[in-house]
């Protein structure tokens, strides 16, 4: 005699806790890689955004720079730029439309290196770092175009960047613009 008993076997038991392990896992991973993208975009995003504003205040500051007269020691008399090196690249010299000696360098801020502006008229002048603390300037190179061909010198920057994050959402990303003065020879 045959009893009608409903319920399920151990074999669909196990079938059914297998899959269902196996689709928590797909979803679980598939939101780490969702959440992990999100990160590297936002930190990409960080690194963009401030290269964007070091780019538009120093490529202001160098379309309207001056040819020096005496007035910045660095810089050679009837000179626009001077680039020198540094112990963490290079250092871009010049004197602005307002008549300050200006120079661009990276500095050390603990273990971070920044992105650094100097303005003013003597050896103590004032010096400010506009990238943020989050983003590690690696490399600030400038290139002079001197070129008799031209009227105009133009200031080529290359620059390496990252944000201080965790290895995996570091957003390393490298920039080269070139910066024409205004000022005609």
């Amino acid at each position: 005699m045959r009893r009608n008993r409903k319920g399920f076997t151990l074999i669909e038991v196990m079938v059914s806790v297998s899959l269902f392990a196996v689709i928590i896992l797909s979803v679980t991973s598939i939101f780490k890689m969702a959440i992990d993208g999100q990160r590297n975009a936002i930190a990409t995003q960080n690194v963009q955004e401030s290269l964007k504003y070091f780019l538009e205040v120093t490529a202001k500051e160098i379309r309207m720079a001056q040819k020096n007269e005496g007035v910045c020691p660095s810089i050679p008399n009837d000179e626009i730029f001077l680039v020198s090196e540094s112990a963490f690249g290079d250092v871009l010299y010049f004197k602005n439309y307002y008549g300050e000696c200006v120079n661009y360098d990276l500095a050390a801020d603990g273990d971070n290196l920044r992105f650094r502006i100097s303005r003013g008229n003597g050896s103590a002048a004032p010096a400010d770092f506009i990238s943020p603390a989050k983003i590690r300037i690696n490399e600030l190179h400038f290139v002079l175009n001197n070129s008799a061909s031209t009227t105009q010198q133009m200031v080529t920057i290359n620059l390496n960047a990252n944000a201080l994050e965790s290895a995996e959402y570091k957003s390393d990303m490298t920039l080269q613009t070139t910066i024409a003065s205004r000022y005609y020879k």
